[in-house]
């Protein structure tokens, strides 16, 4: 029989054998195996899960708390409070379960028994009242030697209150040699609606050597970023919606992608020879062009480019030479249903060897007459996905214009939600204008050619 490694005994306290023969069920196949694969494995379910093996057997009752990964994510919970609270929010009960969510962290870190934590996330409606509780939670991450650290607080609809701000003593600490040491295996860092500086932001560039991930979202307290050096290990970059910050400087040769949304700022980007993915796109009342021009010196070596286009605003003005290396388009749309899609069919028949194309489409208006779209012979493209798919003749144009020029078409996404909505709690409504979309499709379903997959969401 293969002999078990032991991970350590629990405390002395809760007096528990570990001998198999007082297991509660009869041993199976996953039990003869060592505990640290045993931990492995429970790594990759949620905490409800890992935890819930506790009642298997008293050998498993504390190897969940030696897991690597620590998501604290409540989405039901947040789910059933958000659908609740309409205009008039049940304070005392956010509360209630904002209390529920903090002792749940807590104790999991009390009980937590291994030496290292791969990832720590925190999602929930936190903010500066309780700072201490997160300070504290991300030192115990650090000190930890946590590898992917993510830090989310949504807000609950309706609900105002003041937003985290990264405090000033913990990056005092940071700053120590013990603070250096411990930030050094840090390779993921997300910080969303969590307010930061650029001092801040550019002590974990410059300080972490293995960091190739960084996400900043909602921060209104950044007010400029400079991310260069050939030392530098970043490979993904993302700033969206940091309405304060006016300028950004990029020069870093290990850089696959870039993603920025906002306000009009400076951009500069140079020595970027590995840049692959680029997302950009600007407020309300910024013109994309503006924001697009600093990327074009490096647009014909990208593979996936998506750009945010609001067809009221923006003069759709792309560059007049191809685009050979590209494979996947993306197109964020914000327009009425008097607009017109068939435009971004001139950037479409740049990209030579598309082999994907995604439209992300917010719509609202009345209806109109179909228009007639353009003969362009499409040789490569494989897959088309539309995400806010309304069946009205602005985006019915453009799929007839995939159906009938894509000769090489297997897959026809159609997804009636919002791209707003999708990821959140309520992706999986179903309301009238989903249905209604859903009617529609029939439109698609007798132009689709035999051997196209038609999938609708």
């Amino acid at each position: 029989m293969t002999k078990r490694r032991r991970l350590n005994s629990p405390p002395p306290k809760d007096k528990v054998s570990i001998n198999t023969e007082n297991d509660e069920f009869p041993e199976c196949c996953v039990s003869r195996l060592p505990d640290d694969i045993i931990v492995n494995i429970f790594s990759r379910l949620t905490l409800f899960e890992a935890a819930r093996t506790s009642v298997v057997s008293s050998r498993w009752r504390y190897l969940w708390t030696f897991t690597a990964n620590l998501d604290f994510h409540a989405p039901k919970t947040m789910w059933k409070i958000n659908t609740k609270i309409g205009k008039d929010p049940n304070v005392s009960e956010i509360e209630e379960k904002r209390s529920r969510y903090i002792n749940w962290v807590d104790k999991v870190l009390e009980l937590h028994r291994g030496k290292f934590i791969n990832e720590f996330r925190l999602y929930f409606d936190l903010g500066d009242d309780q700072k201490s509780y997160i300070t504290n939670w991300i030192h115990t991450a650090l000190a930890k030697g946590v590898q992917k650290l993510e830090l989310k607080f949504d807000r609950f609809v309706g609900i105002i209150w003041k937003e985290y701000s990264f405090p000033v003593e913990c990056y005092n600490t940071l700053k120590s040699p013990h603070g250096l040491s411990i930030i050094k295996s840090l390779r993921s860092l997300s910080l969303r609606f969590v307010h930061v500086n650029t001092e801040i932001v550019e002590f974990f560039i410059y300080n972490c050597p293995h960091l190739e991930r960084l996400c900043v979202v909602g921060s209104k307290t950044l007010l400029s970023l400079k991310v260069a050096g050939s030392s530098i290990q970043l490979k993904h970059l993302d700033i969206d919606r940091c309405h304060s910050i006016k300028e950004v400087e990029i020069s870093a040769p290990s850089l696959l992608s870039f993603k920025y949304f906002g306000h009009q700022i400076k951009l500069r980007v140079e020595n970027v020879p590995l840049l692959l993915d680029v997302s950009i796109g600007g407020s309300y009342y910024v013109q994309l062009k503006n924001l697009i021009d600093p990327i074009i010196p490096h647009i014909s070596q990208l593979k996936t480019l998506e750009l945010y286009l609001n067809l009221k605003r923006d003069m759709i003005q792309f560059p007049p030479f191809e685009l050979p290396k590209l494979r996947h388009l993306i197109f964020e749309v914000n327009a009425d249903d008097h607009s017109s899609l068939l435009d971004l069919t001139r950037m479409i028949k740049a990209c030579t060897f598309l082999h994907k194309f995604t439209l992300k489409l917010i719509c609202g208006g009345n209806k109109r007459e179909l228009r007639e779209f353009p003969k362009c012979p499409l040789e490569h493209l494989k897959e088309v996905e539309f995400i806010g798919f309304v069946g009205r003749p602005i985006d019915l144009e453009l799929a007839f214009y995939f159906i009938e020029n894509a000769s090489m078409l297997e897959k026809m996404i159609v997804n009636p939600t919002s791209p707003y909505l999708v990821g959140s709690y309520f992706e999986f409504e179903d309301d009238e204008s989903k249905k209604a979309a859903r009617k529609r499709v029939k439109q698609l379903n007798k132009r689709v050619p035999q051997g196209v997959k038609l999938v609708v969401c």
